[in-house]
């Protein structure tokens, strides 16, 4: 038997043939295979120490497992995380974010338990992920802005992290370290990462090369170049790095929630699995406020007017050259020598503040009166037992203890109760928020005749002006609301007649305040009609008009007793009567007694809209509302002219506007959230009513802000002038 020919088989194919690359076939995962798995089995404990930051920062202030700490994020009251972010706002940033952010968190909780505990877990994989990259990437920045040599090594190494995608990574991580919270941190550290160094590093770069050598020629050793010259230059460089890797990081969540992390990011792949749009909705908003609430934290003062969306989508779009983030520096001019403070107030300002203040502090006592007599109003849309109809009952207390039931009452079990602004069956948060509205403007004026002009944006004219219409729209709303439709034995209050009547009178001095106070914009506004803002306001009336025509409560209470109707009731008493004068045939009347009734108990979902006449009637209130506010919104957007006082007075009557819409939504849902029964729920039309009032709130705030107290100047010569 021959030998086969060898050189046959061996014959390569032509260099054209595509073939050919088979054969030379570079083996460069097979390499890293070889790699990751010599690291696994022989450098674990490599691998420990790496994993050890990680594992002790979740187990001890995270989610550890077994005895958990009071100070574990996840472990603490939800009231004590929100005074934690409150204090670490106001000690970084200011009062006003710290109270943001812990709003905001509240507003997490209050979607519900299992989204408190998710929204606490993913805040404390953020923060130990943006805390392990300080550690890390400010001192390789440091480094890098230090010397050239490191710079040239490490920024390949940067350009990887930020070219790869992080699923090629994600792969030997997962293989190292399993899957959950520590590897998904890994991932997003690194992802996140590259801008802190680069930012660093620049910032580093940028400290002008005269004043390191001046500092150098003092003698000052290089550790006090870098602690008193160039990090203190460099820090609006580093706190921008700081943001970036934040919004980076949150970015990253979603991949997180793949490797097993958990957290919000969890919440919304599980909705999306199963198509459920309700958690998928509430999932998302509770990740939009923990995203926000940290950028704030972190942002720098000068990005303040910029949304979350707007400094997520550069983050993103920069996160490879995020050295164009940094703000151009400025020239500075010479600083005149001249000092300025608010003006003092005149007599005819004097006199509406505190006329403002009597009308607050007459809607303080009027809270306290009755606001409701022998039924609730606004908490009868929403609780049987406040109709004055129906009582709570126990069904059966021997054979069936601790089952409850509505029944028809014998006698109405409100009857001769009286209601205050506070309570549930009163004023609810219709009189909360006429009180806190009130408190606002009586601070105010004791701020203003004290040291007018000083205090918060908030007490000035314009935020007097607005709480003032938010007390009127509480009052208003409470009043125009129809009782429920079970409702025969309410009887109105002299409570809210008495705020309406304190907030009239705030709001006619407020308005003298705001015709007097001397205020200018502190930036030319710009000229021309401003179409946006005309967009707006017909986009509020649009919402609102969906709104009326979409539900504000639906009721899917199955048995929850009989829909009242008067020949039902005299069917069933008649049937009473007949039993009464022939006991022989009781039991057959009772069997048709109980199927009238089962026949007219509540069944399916029942949606009151906003023009129902038995409903919240909020409908022709909000389209109102909206429809005055788009008026108010021509002469503010420039439409008659393009005076600058004008348009600020016009823009404070759009926000008050706005202010009015957001009240009557918002103390309808929190009233209906103190008290509904079970499977009663606030409809879309109050959330719909709600957001077009935060647009037309929005619409105003620019032209707002660019307004402040006239300033009275002190030149050398002390003669004081007033622009």
């Amino acid at each position: 038997m021959s030998p086969p020919n060898l050189l046959a088989v061996s014959e390569s194919p032509a260099i054209t043939d595509n073939r050919v690359l088979d054969q030379w076939e570079v083996p460069f995962g097979a390499w890293v295979e070889q790699m990751v798995r010599w690291v696994d089995l022989n450098l674990e404990w490599l691998l420990d120490i790496v994993r050890w930051p990680f594992s002790f920062l979740f187990r001890n202030f995270v989610d550890g497992p077994g005895h958990q700490p009071w100070w574990q994020i996840t472990d603490m009251p939800w009231i004590a995380v929100c005074l934690l972010f409150f204090a670490v706002g106001t000690v970084f940033r200011n009062v006003r974010v710290g109270g943001l952010v812990a709003g905001l968190l509240a507003l997490c909780g209050l979607l519900g338990g299992e989204y408190w505990e998710e929204t606490a877990l993913t805040v404390g994989m953020i923060v130990v992920a943006v805390l392990l990259c300080a550690l890390i990437g400010i001192p390789v920045g440091i480094i890098c802005g230090r010397s050239d040599g490191a710079w040239n090594a490490v920024r390949p190494v940067l350009d990887a992290m930020q070219v790869v995608h992080p699923f090629v990574y994600m792969l030997p991580i997962v293989f190292f370290f399993s899957i959950g919270l520590t590897p998904a941190t890994m991932v997003t550290m690194v992802f996140a990462l590259p801008p802190l160094i680069r930012l660093t590093n620049l910032g580093i770069r940028q400290v002008p090369a005269d004043v390191v050598e001046a500092s150098r020629a003092y003698g000052a050793p290089e550790w006090r170049v870098l602690a008193d010259v160039q990090l203190p230059l460099a820090r609006p460089a580093v706190m921008t790095g700081l943001n970036q890797t934040l919004l980076l990081s949150i970015s990253m969540l979603g991949i997180a929630a793949i490797m097993g992390a958990g957290g919000l990011g969890l919440l919304v792949f599980r909705a999306i699995r199963n198509l459920d749009i309700e958690a998928g909705a509430s999932s998302g908003l509770a990740l939009y406020i923990v995203a926000v609430v940290l950028d704030r934290i972190s942002q720098p003062e000068s990005s303040d007017p910029e949304n979350l969306l707007t400094r997520l989508r550069r983050a993103w779009a920069h996160r490879r050259d995020p050295e164009s983030l940094l703000p151009q520096a400025e020239a500075v001019g010479t600083v005149a020598k001249t000092r300025g403070q608010p003006a003092p107030l005149c007599p005819q300002e004097r006199r509406s503040l505190v006329a403002a203040a009597v009308g607050a502090l007459v809607v303080v006592v009027a809270v306290f009166l009755p606001w409701g007599h022998d039924s609730g109003k606004i908490s009868g849309h929403q609780r049987l037992v406040d109709t004055g109809r129906w009582e709570y009952v126990e069904v059966d207390p021997v054979g069936a203890p601790g089952e409850f039931e509505y029944q028809a009452a014998a006698a109405n079990p409100l009857a001769g109760s009286s209601f205050n602004g506070f309570s549930a069956s009163g004023g609810s948060f219709y009189g909360i928020g006429a009180f806190g509205f009130a408190a606002l403007i009586i601070a105010a004026a004791g701020a203003n005749l004290w040291r007018p002009g000083r205090g918060m944006r908030l007490f000035g004219s314009n935020g007097v002006f607005v709480m003032s219409v938010g007390v009127l729209a509480a009052a208003v709303a409470y009043l125009w609301s129809a009782p429920g439709p079970d409702n025969v034995a309410y009887r109105d209050g002299i409570g809210p007649w008495v705020a309406l009547a304190g907030g009239a009178l705030a709001l006619v001095a407020a308005i003298q305040w705001l015709r007097k106070a001397p205020y200018s914009a502190l930036t030319p506004l710009p000229a021309g009609v401003s179409l946006g803002k005309l967009g707006v306001a017909v986009a509020a009336v649009l919402l609102t008009v969906i709104s009326g025509f979409a539900g504000w409560s639906f009721d899917s209470r199955t048995g929850a007793g009989i829909v009242p109707d008067p020949a039902v009731e005299n069917q069933i008493e008649a049937l009473r009567q007949q039993a009464l004068e022939d006991p022989t045939i009781a039991a057959e009347i009772a069997q048709e007694i109980s199927a009238i009734s089962n026949a007219a108990r509540r069944t399916g979902t029942v949606v009151i809209d906003g023009f129902v006449a038995h409903g919240s009637r909020y409908g022709y209130l909000t389209i109102g509302l909206a429809i005055t506010g788009l008026g108010f919104t021509l002469p503010a957007a420039g439409v008659f002219g393009n005076d600058e006082r004008r348009r600020r007075r016009w823009s404070a009557a759009v926000a008050c506007i706005g202010v009015a819409l957001m009240v009557v939504a918002t103390a309808w849902i929190a009233s209906l959230l103190r008290v509904a029964d079970p499977q009663v729920t606030s409809g879309a039309g109050a959330f719909i009513s709600l957001i077009a009032g935060v647009l037309l709130m929005a619409s105003t705030a620019g032209v707002l802000a660019k307004f402040g107290r006239s300033q009275t100047y002190v030149p050398v010569d002390g003669q004081q002038t007033v622009p």
